[in-house]
């Protein structure tokens, strides 16, 4: 499988990396207000609700007792007239005996949902607990081989490609071989130049063409001359 990746912008790089940070930010305080409202529920459910309305399980039965000793005493006092009635004492307790019961039922329905409660959150824990590890650990790892690589990449766009050598130095390297060349031959560049360079004599320019045609003309005067004589 290939490793290589097809990076055209390092700068794109280095914005991915600022948004995995942010979002490791938000993501940790996110967890973190979700860890606090569980356990914010699970103290309301365990210890406010099921502690407030046992205690109203006990106060209303004390009630119900309070209800049925009035009932009680007024039936006492009933007894030989019929002008006194013990309505009042009966409802009484009818309402304290509701009361008791919606208490009581409370108190079996939240301890019927702390089970539910107490799984609800460990699924939860169950999911979240690999993103909290990986941003607690994996995380810092990712981003410290993300900042390596963007160093690398950086650090290759630095160098610089190799300068074709000038043409002063490749004519300065030629020179000494140019030099050894002329001295086989038993001449300096310079004098060679310098001969190139020099006119040739007068008279030797003169004489050379002029030889032929002046032997010529020594011949014929000396002819004449041995025919006039």
């Amino acid at each position: 499988m290939s490793r290589s990746a097809n990076v055209l912008s390092v700068q794109t790089l280095k914005d991915f990396k600022l948004t995995m940070i942010n979002f490791a930010e938000e993501a940790r305080n996110s967890l973190s207000g979700v860890d606090m409202e569980l356990r914010r529920m699970r103290d309301w459910l365990e210890r406010d609700q099921l502690g407030y309305w046992q205690a109203q399980v006990k106060k209303r039965h004390e009630e119900v007792m309070q209800a049925r000793s009035d009932l009680h005493r007024r039936k006492l006092s009933q007894q030989g007239s019929d002008a006194v009635s013990d309505a009042d004492q009966k409802e009484a307790l009818r309402e304290a005996l509701r009361r008791l019961h919606v208490a009581e039922e409370k108190v079996a329905l939240i301890r019927k949902l702390i089970p539910y409660l107490h799984h609800a959150i460990d699924e939860y824990h169950s999911h979240s607990q690999p993103l909290g590890d990986h941003l607690s650990g994996g995380f810092e790892k990712s981003v410290l081989n993300l900042e390596r690589m963007i160093t690398s990449l950086e650090e290759y766009l630095a160098l610089r490609a190799p300068a074709a050598p000038r043409l002063e130095t490749a004519a300065a390297e030629a020179g000494p071989t140019a030099a050894g060349s002329s001295a086989t031959t038993g001449s300096t560049p310079s004098e060679s130049a310098a001969a190139a360079e020099e006119p040739p004599a007068e008279g030797a320019s003169a004489a050379k063409p002029s030889e032929p045609g002046q032997a010529a003309a020594s011949a014929g005067e000396a002819l004449v001359s041995g025919r006039a004589s």
